[in-house]
């Protein structure tokens, strides 16, 4: 049996339930190779006071429908996964005695703050000490060159005497 896909106009042959081109279902597609009965009434007009007869409806036999299984894909989300563990008091007294540690301290911070297997607690935590830190090191900053600003200021004025 040779039809024509609905959807991309592609001759299909065989019985197949979808279009092998586009994948569509072939239930509405049109048979062109077998015979055609449209039921159609003649030409010849009926004579006066003849009753009209209405052509019977035509019949249609419907093509068995083929429930294929839907493909399963993997299912990918684009946000990660929340660590929603709850902390115990040991855990925050070692998180803490181990943030405090200088340079380690500060490299862990990074890590828990930007891991995603960290508990969310502890990662905020991280990002909280992390924004103290780049406050804290500012205001070092700041303080240093006010210093430094201070120091040319007087050493210039006493040169001068």
């Amino acid at each position: 049996m040779e039809r024509f896909c609905s959807k991309c106009g592609t001759l299909v042959s065989g019985d197949g339930a979808f279009c092998p081109s586009c994948g569509a279902p072939m239930e509405s597609a049109v048979d062109v190779g077998g015979p055609v009965n449209l039921n159609k009434p003649t030409n010849s007009m009926p004579t006066a006071g003849a009753p009209v007869q209405s052509a019977p409806a035509p019949t249609y036999q419907q093509a068995p429908t083929y429930q294929q299984p839907a493909p399963s894909y993997p299912q990918y989300s684009s946000t990660p996964a929340v660590n929603n563990e709850v902390m115990t008091v040991g855990q925050w007294v070692g998180t803490i005695i181990l943030s405090s540690l200088g340079i380690i301290g500060l490299i862990l911070l990074f890590v828990w703050g930007f891991s995603n297997d960290t508990p969310i607690n502890k990662k905020n935590y991280a990002r909280a000490m992390l924004i103290m830190w780049a406050i804290a090191v500012g205001v070092y900053i700041l303080f240093f060159i006010i210093m430094l600003a201070l120091g040319i200021g007087l050493s210039d004025a006493f040169s001068r005497y």
